[in-house]
């Protein structure tokens, strides 16, 4: 209990005597010496790396601050020297590792070294010391805001780690035209036509000789020109990406490249290879593993594959240990590897079936193909570089199908075709779900261009490609005609009668929009859209936003109706309904259900 004695013998009385004598002695002859001999035991130790920086970067900002000015100067070139030295990339991997150490101490200095922006820049995607060389680029910026330099380099770390808001403010503060602003505040809400289109009318404006902005400084043109590229690959217009890479071939070969093996032009994607020397990263290994699996030589594939894996994951390394948006693209770069990897299998698949006359089992990979996709918030650019790759495994398999089935069984030579179709209007769902329906319409386009000659009741998903079609031209006007047209020519015989009432009920919804943006609902008109509404519950009675677009369009017409009539709703009550209209639920005086001049039932 509380003031017991207890009596320490043997061992531990021999380590508590040492201990004692050891803190006498050192009270009555105190050295430095004496003292830092452990700590520098310890601070050697492998183990004891955080140890090491703690105490450096305790320690060197008060050696820093005991030099003079002179002293401080004369110290900055061997500084920087060794920042710089090739070796410190051995430990680039760790941490904590030198660099870092050396940056952390820096910044905690006062006044701070200035060191160069690219040496800050490289230092921070190499060494993982993005959070110690971004303050250190602010304060350079604080003293020297008129220096393009430090923009620069800000403005790179925040792009490398995929920081669209980091990168927009630093693009803000340095921006010299209010349209630039604009236009990134619009790419940062995700508006991306309308980014695209004010990134176009200031590099129009330029071109033209404007006053405004004839003396746009060059960084400031090439934000417009990045912007224009980002805003294309957000909205899928990869033709317009290909124009753009083929007119200025020597500036854009990364950008070549992808647009070649996107078309299928696998013949220009091996010259670029040759032309090119780029430095070895992971998207060129993916690439090149794209180009070796088309021409069959599954062994280069598989070493392009594993080199690719590894330099992503030394990027990996390199980046902040929190998650972040900077790991997205690498997340999704190590799904297509994963994709790749099993395209190479399926190939080998498809081989020896070809050699033994029998139909091979691709049924596991592609029904975990079909599971495994970007989320529906993921931006398209990652939904294109997944789907263009397996569009072109799916045609190779319709191919070698095709072959294999014969006659005899139709089924499963359009295989390739169902996979292909069902993926697209995937892709194509997402697209209209962000609010991108140029993209969706497009994508509906290309693949059409491809099933054309495949029968309709063979294509399971053609619904749900024309579904995505109608809706998309609902959300735009100039587009509504094209989307009633496609309903109009669809052959719906084959599709089952849910389906077909989905489609009257967008049938109407498109003739609602129609008469709207054409200046108002006539007779006619009225008794169209009231037919498609009607149609479709009369087809599938269970489908409650048939029932409601319905109910809806007659609420519509009932206010429009009271509206014209000075506001009496017993003028309304006594005027016929629309015709079309669904049946009064009231009773009459004799105990059946009264109709109006129209409430017929619905055939």
């Amino acid at each position: 209990g509380r003031g017991e004695v207890r009596v320490v013998s043997g061992q531990a009385a021999g380590l508590m005597r040492d201990a004692a004598a050891f803190l006498t002695a050192c009270a009555r002859r105190l050295s430095v010496g004496e003292l830092l001999a452990p700590l520098c035991e310890l601070l050697h130790d492998p183990s004891a790396a955080r140890l090491a920086c703690e105490a450096w970067v305790a320690l060197f900002p008060q050696l820093w601050r005991t030099l003079t000015a002179s002293e401080q100067l004369a110290h900055y070139k061997p500084l920087l020297s060794t920042l710089q030295r090739p070796a410190h990339n051995k430990t680039a991997g760790h941490s904590p590792n030198v660099v870092q150490a050396w940056l952390a101490a820096l910044c905690a200095c006062s006044p701070a070294p200035r060191l160069p922006a690219a040496t800050l820049r490289s230092l921070a995607a190499r060494h993982n010391a993005w959070h110690l060389a971004m303050p250190l680029l602010q304060q350079s910026l604080a003293l020297a805001p008129t220096e393009p330099a430090w923009y620069d380099a800000l403005a790179s770390l925040h792009s490398a780690l995929g920081d669209r808001d980091g990168h927009a403010a630093v693009w803000k503060q340095r921006a010299l035209h209010a349209e630039t602003r604009r236009a990134l505040a619009l790419e940062q809400y995700g508006a991306w036509q309308a980014a695209q289109d004010a990134y176009a009318e200031c590099m129009s404006r330029w071109q033209a000789g404007e006053m405004t902005l004839v003396n746009t400084p060059q960084p400031e043109l090439a934000l417009w020109e990045e912007g224009i590229v980002r805003s294309a690959k957000a909205l899928n217009q990869w033709e317009l990406l290909s124009e753009y890479a083929k007119a200025w071939p020597g500036s854009q070969p990364a950008l070549l490249m992808e647009c070649a093996w996107k078309s299928a032009d696998w013949e220009r994607l091996r010259d670029l290879f040759r032309r090119c020397d780029m430095r070895s990263q992971a998207a060129l290994k993916m690439l090149q593993t794209y180009a070796a699996i088309h021409d069959g030589k599954l062994a280069e594939a598989e070493g392009r594959c594993n080199e690719g894996i590894q330099i992503a994951l030394a990027q990996w390394c390199s980046l902040p240990p929190v998650s972040l948006s900077s790991h997205t693209h690498l997340l999704q770069m190590f799904q297509q590897f994963q994709e790749l990897q099993e395209s190479a299998q399926m190939l080998l698949e498809l081989n020896t079936a070809q050699r033994n006359n029998q139909v091979p089992d691709l049924n596991s990979i592609l029904v975990t193909w079909r599971e495994r996709l970007p989320n529906v918030w993921e931006e398209l650019p990652a939904w294109n570089d997944l789907v263009s790759w397996r569009n072109h495994m799916f045609s190779h398999i319709n191919n070698v199908l095709g072959r294999l089935a014969g006659s005899e069984n139709p089924a499963l030579a359009t295989k390739g075709y169902r996979e292909l179709l069902w993926t697209v209007v995937r892709f194509a769902h997402v697209a209209r779900r962000q609010n991108l329906p140029q993209a969706c319409v497009s994508i509906i386009a290309k693949v059409q261009t491809v099933t054309a000659g495949v029968a309709g009741e063979q294509l399971h998903d053609a619904f749900s490609k024309l579904r995505e079609q109608a809706r998309s031209c609902l959300q735009m006007p100039q587009y509504l005609k094209q989307g009633l047209q496609a309903l109009l020519q669809a052959d719906v015989q084959f599709m089952a009668t849910p389906q077909r009432a989905e489609l009257f009920a967008t049938k109407g919804e498109l003739l609602l929009a129609l008469a709207d943006a054409s200046g108002g609902l006539s007779a006619g008109d009225e008794e169209a859209v009231s037919q498609a509404f009607a149609t479709a519950v009369s087809l599938h009675a269970e489908m409650p936003r048939g029932w409601l677009l319905w109910a809806l369009f007659y609420d519509r017409a009932y206010r429009t109706l009271l509206a014209g009539n000075g506001g009496s709703a017993m003028q309304v009550d006594a005027a016929a309904p629309p015709p079309g209209a669904p049946l009064a639920a009231g009773a009459g005086a004799g105990g059946g259900r009264r109709r109006g001049k129209a409430g017929r039932p619905v055939t």
